[in-house]
């Protein structure tokens, strides 16, 4: 199953699992939300094609990088660096069995208990 992995300065903000589409922006009715004045609010969509992802730029003020390269649209693969204002997305194919583990783990309504669905 195919992710984005969200960074910041190099340090990991969050994973993403990919589906047919993944909207990004500063607005909150975005799946992946980021709160930076560098991020228009409806900046890009990733959307999965018949031969992959691609992404496209929804005519944001700065733009989307792909590889250091500023495009319009482009597809995508596992190893792309896409730059979305300051912030880092990585494609990648999977991640680790111990990150997934953690990514199972819900808060509940009750502070301080944290469960799994497993």
């Amino acid at each position: 199953m195919p992710y984005i992995h969200h960074q910041l300065n190099g340090a990991s903000i969050c994973h993403y699992e990919l589906g047919e589409c993944l909207t990004i922006g500063r607005s909150t009715d975005n799946q992946l939300v980021i709160d930076d004045a560098t991020v228009s609010s409806r900046h890009a969509v990733i959307e999965k094609t018949d031969d992959g992802y691609q992404i496209r730029d929804l005519d944001s003020t700065n733009g989307v990088f792909v590889n250091g390269k500023r495009v319009p649209s482009q597809r995508i693969k596992a190893g792309d660096t896409i730059v979305v204002g300051t912030h880092d997305l990585h494609f990648v194919d999977n991640i680790s069995d111990a990150l997934q583990k953690t990514l199972k783990i819900k808060k509940s309504w009750i502070p301080g208990v944290y469960y799994t669905t497993e």
